[in-house]
């Protein structure tokens, strides 16, 4: 790709849409939450699925967490529209994959019903689709709820942007040295209030470390 200094580039189409999304998003009333995990027992959990499933990650990981979490929680899982909110049925769990000089938000339709092996085989899937450009419009444009994960780029914490229509979004950060991972939650405030965010994000977390809570 040529590089041109000081002058005017046109817009790819990939960054236009990016900037369609983002500048709807700025327009939403928006709010963030955070929770601390210890990586300790997530590595560990890790370390025993890949006994039966080898190609599991930490990504792999929280995204079945999620999946779990927005089952029990789904107010998380909805839309907003003009004429009011929409339930999901189904969870169609987007993740953000660096494309070019943007970004694409490959969903894994039915989450719900697949288990770690399922959800980290459709992970691989979907990144390698997305980067060569052959996903479904079903799978670019039908997510119901987007994590966004930065961890492998050192990135401790940040806040992600809501991807309209959907309620919230869950930033994935790199765990600290001290073996601590966070995760914050932003959420459409018109959706989602405080107190349903806060235990819908105490809910991923208790998945992703194995405990249960009342």
């Amino acid at each position: 790709m040529t590089i041109v200094f000081d002058q005017p580039v046109a817009l790819s189409r990939m960054r236009k849409a990016v900037v369609r999304t983002v500048a709807t998003s700025a327009a939403i009333p928006q709010y963030s939450l955070e929770i601390d995990v210890p990586m300790a027992p997530v590595l560990s959990a890790k370390d025993a699925a890949r006994i039966e499933v080898p190609s599991a990650s930490v990504s792999d990981l929280v995204n079945q967490a999620v999946v779990r979490a927005l089952v029990e929680h789904r107010g998380l899982n909805s839309s907003f529209t003009e004429e009011g909110v929409v339930l999901h049925s189904a969870v169609n769990l987007a993740f953000i994959v660096e494309v070019g000089d943007g970004m694409a938000t490959p969903a894994i339709l039915g989450a719900q019903d697949l288990e770690l092996a399922g959800l980290s085989a459709e992970r691989i899937r979907l990144t390698a689709a997305a980067r060569a450009g052959a996903l479904a419009p079903e799978e670019m444009m039908g997510g119901t709820f987007t994590v966004s994960n930065l961890g492998t780029l050192g990135v401790h914490r940040f806040n992600a942007m809501v991807l309209p229509p959907q309620a919230a979004i869950l930033a994935v950060g790199s765990p600290t040295p001290e073996g601590i991972l966070t995760l914050t939650l932003s959420c459409d405030h018109r959706l989602v209030d405080g107190a349903p965010g806060a235990r819908f994000l105490r809910a991923v977390g208790d998945a992703l470390v194995g405990e249960a809570r009342p």
